[in-house]
């Protein structure tokens, strides 16, 4: 497994592990084709909350309007990924 597959994976599970703990569907339920509302349900509130716990998991500041396109898990953890990267790119 390259580095790459291998960040995405753990990036994944780290997000599905953050949304399991605010959602009644438990992690197994949580898939990267899983829509936020249709499937998760998630609300305003449970945005903003979902924000703020990914933003201290993972050391990052989630862009609004990248957080607004959100439709699916898949797109919450590529949105991660894109913020982790920034934020290492700032860093160097």
């Amino acid at each position: 497994m390259s580095d790459e597959s291998s960040d995405k994976f753990d990036i994944a599970s780290q997000v599905i592990k953050v949304l399991s703990d605010y959602f009644p569907a438990g992690r197994r339920d949580i898939e990267l084709t899983s829509r936020l509302v249709q499937d998760l349900y998630v609300d305003s509130i449970s945005l903003i909350e979902i924000v703020m716990a990914l933003n201290e998991t993972f050391g990052i500041d989630l862009p609004e309007d990248r957080v607004g396109l959100w439709r699916t898990v898949e797109d919450v953890c590529e949105t991660v990924m894109s913020s982790r990267s920034c934020r290492a790119s700032d860093l160097e």
